[in-house]
């Protein structure tokens, strides 16, 4: 008699489980800061527009694991006869925790690694140009709040940070990567 109750409960867990299995996928845009010194340039732009595209798999109702392309958008310096420009890059994975504040409105908490590139350019009046890239592995993280267009829709407001970092050739910079995006999530 315990056995079918144990087996009862184990085939109810399971497709509890199943039922709360999903696919989804996040497209956004927004505005970028790029957090980099900029002492010596007689113009910095640390902002700029970027994107993330990302997959998930809810295998428990609130939890997922995720995918996703980040572009975190660039900043511009410029002095007399210089101009360089950093880009910002990633690509990672990670968990999602999902929960629902109301019928129509969610939120999404995101913590995971990524594999971060830095790409610095740079041209020199009369010299020409050159660039370079550094990579490296840092966390990333990201808060998001959505409202429910429908079942397998809600359009999403996010911010997501994670560090850039270049250290070659003499050139240490490092500093905050952070993007605050638009966008929806659709479910499958």
């Amino acid at each position: 008699m315990k056995s079918k109750h144990l087996i009862a409960l184990a085939v109810l867990a399971v497709s509890t489980a199943a039922s709360a299995q999903s696919l989804y996928g996040v497209v956004s845009a927004g505005v970028t800061r790029v957090d980099v010194d900029c002492s010596g340039a007689s113009t910095c732009d640390k902002t700029g527009s970027g994107f993330k595209l990302m997959g998930g798999y809810k295998f428990m109702p609130n939890l997922a694991a995720e995918i996703g392309y980040f572009d975190f958008g660039k900043a511009k310096a410029s002095a007399p006869g210089i101009n360089a420009e950093l880009k910002n890059s990633a690509f990672g994975g990670g968990l999602a925790y999902h929960v629902d504040f109301a019928p129509s409105w969610n939120g999404v908490a995101r913590l995971g690694l990524a594999q971060v590139k830095t790409k610095i350019s740079g041209t020199v009046t009369g010299l020409g140009s050159a660039s370079d890239s550094d990579n490296n592995t840092a966390l990333y993280a990201g808060l998001g709040v959505g409202y429910k267009v429908s079942k397998t829709l809600s359009v999403d407001g996010a911010w997501d940070l994670s560090k850039s970092k270049y250290n070659k050739n003499g050139v240490d910079e490092s500093g905050n990567i952070n993007m605050f995006s638009v966008g929806v999530t659709v479910g499958f």
